[in-house]
């Protein structure tokens, strides 16, 4: 039903649970998932005019890496972009592009420098998308994982489910995803935790 899968991400709050979304079907239907960040390019033009506008594109990498890395862990294959332009109208071209069967989206989520609203982003593609495009709504009180403890637990059983004899070492809070480290006598793995559905990702 679905081979090639496009999530685009701004890495905001709540793109590792949308990217958890595409990744399910993607492993139903032996799909690959396409990442996609667009740098808005009225941003960059803005931000250029004061500096330094190289952390766009670091934030941009960052963000495709992070659903990449959840997409590999669960065994299913993925492809990366970063581009500039328009990003609903980027997104639409770029899914005709790969020949899309889906598109997966979040309905929120703010996005740093801009501050652009996915939200909006989202009823574009749905008007505009010639393939079907699956939105994710994650109002922010969705968020169930609220601190350190908590997520360190999570990570604990994690591991343990996996058969994995690991001590959990350190807890970081990344803009959409809790990062456990954890260390066994002969690996060091990271933990990655959803904080919206709990659901975790381990990676060696």
């Amino acid at each position: 039903m679905y081979e090639r899968i496009l999530v685009p991400t701004d890495g905001s709050v709540g793109s590792a649970h949308v990217a958890l979304q595409a990744i399910d079907l993607a492993e139903t239907y032996g799909a690959t998932i396409h990442v996609l960040h667009v740098v808005d390019e009225s941003v960059r033009a803005f931000v250029a005019g004061f500096g330094d506008e190289s952390e766009l594109d670091d934030r941009g990498q960052e963000a495709v890496d992070r659903v990449a890395t959840m997409a590999r862990e669960h065994g299913v294959d993925v492809v990366t972009a970063i581009e500039d332009g328009d990003p609903a109208r980027h997104i639409v071209e770029y899914a005709d592009e790969i020949d899309a069967d889906l598109i997966v989206a979040g309905t929120h989520g703010r996005s740093g420098v801009e501050r652009r609203l996915i939200g909006s982003v989202a009823e574009r593609l749905v008007r505009r998308a010639a393939c079907p495009v699956m939105t994710v709504r994650l109002p922010e009180t969705d968020v169930t994982v609220e601190d350190e403890d908590e997520a360190m637990d999570i990570a604990r059983d994690a591991l343990a489910d996996a058969g994995i004899d690991a001590a959990v070492t350190e807890v970081e809070r990344q803009v959409s995803v809790w990062v456990v480290d954890a260390e066994s006598e002969d690996e060091t793995y990271l933990v990655y935790v959803d904080p919206v559905t709990q659901r975790t990702s381990i990676i060696s």
